[in-house]
């Protein structure tokens, strides 16, 4: 969702949905250079059997009960989950439990844990305050706005979803998701269709186009839209993303479906991230 943005009474459409895009592309510059934003991932470890884990202390291993990790370390580490210095054995639940845990390791150190992945196992994530500025972040390049890239599509709930296979951006074997429904809309005379991921309430179109590799990230992009009751839906290709791992080789991204790669060039959104030489 966008901030809300407060606009003269004189605004028209135009000057007010452009103050929205410049809204939104504040607060994504933050989000991605933020303490836990996509640059400041530096490591994503997968945890199978005790184990530690480089960079940060303690014994890490599978949760008994299955909702996350467990760590084991004395007072001297420093180590702080939900508040409290770990001095025993902690439990460190995942992001996708009703609780999920915090973890502190230092000032600029911190953590979280994702999973469980298709082998049941859960990884440690930890992320780096300091990164954007040490990696000399500067940016996300973007094309300028352009409303005729803000289009209006429609949504069709389909019963039982609709299958379809994609890659991840580290390799491995093609995943099957199922979409809810199809996205369609025009270009150029021609009914165009999407699938997506869910995502809460909403949907993430992964895709491709024909500036991808050129102008954009390789990898394709990201676009998060929600449907209307109605069966609408706002696709405003200017709020197209790079996908994290256009910021750090520890996110493994879904790749664009065969069905969502288009043949035209969408010279809306953002392009790639920008980092001093």
């Amino acid at each position: 969702m966008s901030e809300p943005v407060t606009a003269p009474a004189d605004t028209t459409p135009a000057d007010a949905a452009r103050a929205q895009h410049e809204a939104f592309r504040r607060k994504r510059d933050l989000s991605v250079r933020g303490p836990q934003g996509a640059i400041a991932l530096t490591t994503t470890a997968w945890v199978a059997e005790p184990t530690e884990i480089e960079g940060v202390p303690g014994t890490w291993a599978p949760s008994p009960t299955g909702d996350g990790l467990q760590v084991t370390a004395d007072a001297a580490a420093e180590i702080v989950v939900d508040g409290q210095t770990v001095d025993g054995t902690v439990s460190v639940y995942a992001q996708q439990s009703m609780t999920p845990s915090s973890v502190r390791f230092d000032d600029r150190r911190t953590g979280s844990v994702i999973g469980p992945d298709f082998n049941g196992r859960f990884a440690l994530r930890v992320w780096d305050a300091d990164a954007a500025e040490e990696r000399g972040f500067q940016g996300l390049a973007a094309f300028d706005y352009d409303p005729a890239w803000h289009l209006q599509g429609t949504f069709e709930p389909v019963e039982g979803g609709v299958a379809f296979e994609y890659g991840k951006s580290q390799g491995g074997s093609l995943r099957t998701a199922l979409s809810p429904g199809r996205i369609r809309f025009e270009h150029d005379g021609e009914q165009v269709e999407l699938v997506a991921l869910p995502d809460g309430d909403s949907l993430q179109i992964v895709f491709a186009d024909a500036t991808t590799g050129e102008e954009t990230y390789e990898v394709g992009r990201f676009l998060f839209v929600r449907p209307r009751n109605d069966g609408t839906v706002d696709l405003d290709f200017n709020r197209a993303i790079v996908p994290p791992c256009a910021m750090s080789d520890q996110f493994n991204c879904p790749l664009p479906p065969a069905g969502n790669r288009l043949g035209f060039p969408i010279p809306a959104g953002e392009q790639r991230p920008t980092f001093a030489a």
